[in-house]
């Protein structure tokens, strides 16, 4: 039998209720309530005398009203809440009235039983609201009861928003600690399977068995092949479906979860009481108590918003997930935070007019805290409509500076909206953790872009960050090269960094591009080169391929001033996997290439470690399929980074020439360098999945580990002497897909791992994520799926 839904809310209320009544929120506990119901009834009238001040000075130290209070208390609460409502009143009058409650004490004689009974009994319709009382009398119990149930329910509801409230911290917290232990699982496995041992013969030995996995392993296997990698509407995910991203079916599920939880807890367990005290209908209670509990709730989703948009976040670095999972995560909360904004104004503004005070509506926007209320929900709601793809994709650095402005002005004008109430029951552990959360970034910003560009090295003094950048018109490219001034990073493949061009009027906008390639220094002394390959577009770069054609001529070199800021991103762990098949649709060859050098690098490092020795990689071959569609970026790269790779036994390289152009004959080494794969596959690079068997994948087949020095040639010259110099471009559309069903086949039923990494268009991107999903076994992790991309 399902549990009702009042049980599942109230464990998911309990779930961090502790905390919460501590001291984050100044809640009600129901053992206070029976004091401020004294405070509900004998607050309502005025007790003159001298020296007593004003509204709590008068309650709090009157003997009439305190005796009044005493009397009431001692008549009408439980024993067991004498202690704490006494406590929470003399709170109430030393915060908000800054004087104590006077002590029972002062008052013991007209305090016993025999002086209380004697006191006159008064119900509610004996004394107008608002008169002059000069003598202390005991409330009557049908005016107490009605008092105490307004008091419940309205202090209830307090609770019940602060639970509410931090219920929606504990469901990310459930999921933000599975990625930590999933993170660190992870990483432990890595450690333990990234590599292979040679023997004297130079065979790779691996140490697993042969079989499928356990019973853990297959339902991670299931789980992966279902859950983690598809799609939730595939092959929709980088691309758009009806101008929205589509995430992963696990992403969807999180989402989807915390979209259900926010509903469900925003509009469940209101109370309403015919017999109130406070409104004397049911409509303006569920009206204030709908926009209190959803003005609280958004406001707790502010410190969510800022920790999954950041890219300097602790949680980023402790799941190992994707900066574009978490801006998933991001706009999400956005979105609810701002529903709940909205919510919260239409609350308030039925409140006012059900409870008839239409008068007083008008008038609070004379109101510092009610006009910026209001400015705070146009604030969001703008926020969010310009976040829209279509803003993000067509004015991306407009989009940036209003998001930033715009977020700026949300937090000051929300601070200042609750400014009416104590620090620490809406500023402080809502809008100044955010701010807090928001400066960290900031600040670890900073301090990355000092430890980057600015260093004293010895024997050169002081080093600052240079640049070099060159665009290749034949290619379209932007080379961009840049020399950190501190030379002790550690760069990587996975990795991408944010260039700053300072000395423009904006200087502060920022453009995250991938490292493609780097020469690390020979010795101390040397310089750290990073190279990143830009396809122009609009904005930014367009501007720097304009610098560099005013200096006349198809290339043309620029030296910008620039700082860097970084690395972010992490490598892939795809060097614990048998077999690579790299595929990179135009400019992305920058994101998976670094993979090959990586994998020609751990190669190199293992056969320096002699016979017996220890390989840090578990690959035995890697296939790299680009496409591009201009052949001049094609020969850019292969007579470029790739030179003397493309013959390795281990290494098999694709290059596919699209669009109308074909390849130049007269270009290439020989006429049998140049070939064509135009055919009517439809299962190609930009195609929809529809499998139909196309042109193969190159000449060369897949290679296992050589003899030749545990499959690495001795030297480069060796490479030397074995290359031809030339190199294969073929026409038309690779079949991509095709291919990934091919390499899967040969590692199911065997012991060896398929690792598939793709960067390129997002159509290419969500086919082949597609594909591998498909091919995934459910007895063991034989095949994953890697995407490089830049989610915002």
């Amino acid at each position: 039998m399902l549990p009702s839904y009042k049980r599942l809310t109230t464990a998911l209320a309990l779930l961090f209720a502790a905390t919460t009544q501590a001291t984050v929120l100044e809640i009600i506990l129901p053992d206070q309530e029976c004091g401020l119901v004294m405070f509900d009834v004998y607050g309502d009238y005025d007790w003159p005398g001298v020296g007593y001040g004003d509204y709590y000075g008068q309650l709090c130290q009157n003997p009439n009203a305190v005796v009044s209070m005493y009397a009431s208390l001692y008549t009408y609460c439980k024993p067991s809440e004498l202690e704490s409502s006494i406590f929470i009143m003399n709170q109430w009058c030393t915060d908000y009235g800054e004087v104590p409650l006077a002590n029972a004490s002062l008052y013991a004689a007209n305090l016993t039983k025999e002086a209380i009974a004697t006191l006159p009994v008064l119900n509610s319709d004996d004394l107008p609201e608002d008169s002059n009382v000069t003598y202390a009398f005991l409330m009557s119990q049908a005016w107490f009861d009605v008092a105490r149930v307004s008091e419940h329910w309205y202090d209830y509801e307090q609770r019940i928003e602060a639970y509410y409230t931090f219920a929606g911290f504990g469901f990310w917290a459930i999921i933000l600690f599975f990625g930590v232990v999933q993170n660190v699982i992870r990483k432990t496995i890595e450690a333990r399977s990234g590599y292979t041992y040679a023997d004297a013969e130079c065979a790779a030995i691996r140490s697993a068995s042969n079989g499928k996995s356990n019973i853990v392993g297959r339902g991670m296997a299931t789980l992966r092949k279902y859950v983690l990698t598809p799609s939730s509407l595939p092959p929709y995910h980088q691309r758009r479906f009806m101008g929205c991203s589509i995430p992963t079916r696990a992403e969807s599920f999180v989402v989807l979860s915390y979209w259900i939880v926010t509903i469900v807890l925003s509009f469940v367990n209101y109370h309403g009481q015919a017999n109130n005290i406070f409104w004397p209908t049911n409509a303006p209670q569920i009206w204030k108590y709908l926009a209190d509990r959803t003005g609280t709730m958004a406001y707790g989703n502010l410190p969510l918003l800022w920790i999954f948009s950041g890219r300097n976040n602790i949680f980023l670095w402790l799941t190992g997930w994707s900066f574009g999972t978490f801006n998933i995560f991001h706009r999400n909360v956005a979105r609810i935070a701002t529903i709940q904004g909205i919510m919260h104004s239409i609350g308030y503004t039925g409140y006012y007019f059900s409870a008839g005070y239409a008068d007083y509506y008008t008038e609070n926007f004379e109101e510092l805290w009610w006009s910026l209320g209001v400015a705070a929900t146009v604030v969001m709601s703008f926020i969010i409509l310009f976040s829209f793809s279509f803003f993000r994709n067509r004015f991306y650095e407009n989009f940036l500076l209003i998001h930033i402005v715009l977020s700026v002005l949300l937090l000051v004008f929300l601070y200042y909206h609750t400014s009416i109430f104590d620090l620490p029951e809406y500023n402080y552990p809502f809008i100044i953790t955010a701010s807090a959360i928001w400066g960290f970034d900031r600040l670890v910003r900073l301090v990355r872009q000092v430890y980057n560009n600015a260093r004293i090295r010895s024997g050169k003094g002081f080093t600052s960050t240079k640049a070099t950048v060159t665009y290749h018109e034949a290619a379209n490219i932007l080379t961009i090269d840049v020399v950190p001034g501190n030379p002790s990073l550690f760069p990587g493949p996975g990795q991408h960094y944010y260039l700053y061009q300072p000395l423009r009027f904006f200087g502060w906008e920022n453009h995250p591009f991938t490292l493609a390639h780097w020469s690390q220094p020979a010795t101390p002394s040397d310089d750290l080169h990073l190279q990143f390959w830009v396809r122009p577009y609009d904005g930014w770069t367009k501007k720097l391929v304009k610098q560099c054609k005013a200096n006349g001529g198809s290339t043309e070199t620029i030296a910008p001033a620039m700082l860097l800021e970084g690395p972010y991103g992490a490598s892939e762990p795809i060097h614990t996997f048998d077999q690579i098949l790299l595929v990179a649709g135009g400019s992305g060859i920058a994101g998976v290439l670094p993979y090959l050098l990586d994998y020609v690098r751990r190669v190199e490092k293992g056969a320096a470690a002699g016979a017996n020795g220890r390989i840090p990689t578990c690959t035995r071959n890697v296939t790299l399929v680009w496409a591009d569609r201009r052949e001049e970026y094609l020969r850019f790269i292969a007579e470029g980074s790739l030179a003397g790779l493309l013959d390795r036994p281990d290494i098999n390289v694709s290059f596919h020439l699209t669009g109308d152009a074909q390849p130049s004959v007269a270009a290439a080494t020989t006429p049998a360098n140049v070939s064509s794969t135009a055919s009517s596959s439809t299962d190609a690079v930009n195609s929809p999945v529809t499998p139909v068997e196309g042109a193969e994948l190159g000449e060369k087949t897949v290679h296992q580990f050589g003899t030749e020095k545990c499959g690495v040639l001795a030297s480069a010259a060796a490479y030397k002497k074995r290359a031809t110099g030339g190199f294969r471009i073929q026409s038309g559309r690779p079949d991509v897909l095709s291919t990934v069903r091919k390499l899967a086949q040969t590692v199911q039923g065997t012991n060896s791992r398929l690792a598939v990494m793709v960067c390129g268009p997002n159509d290419l991107a969500d086919n082949v994520r597609h594909v591998v999903a498909q091919n995934m076994e459910t007895d063991r992790q034989s095949i994953e799926y890697f995407e490089e991309s830049f989610g915002w």
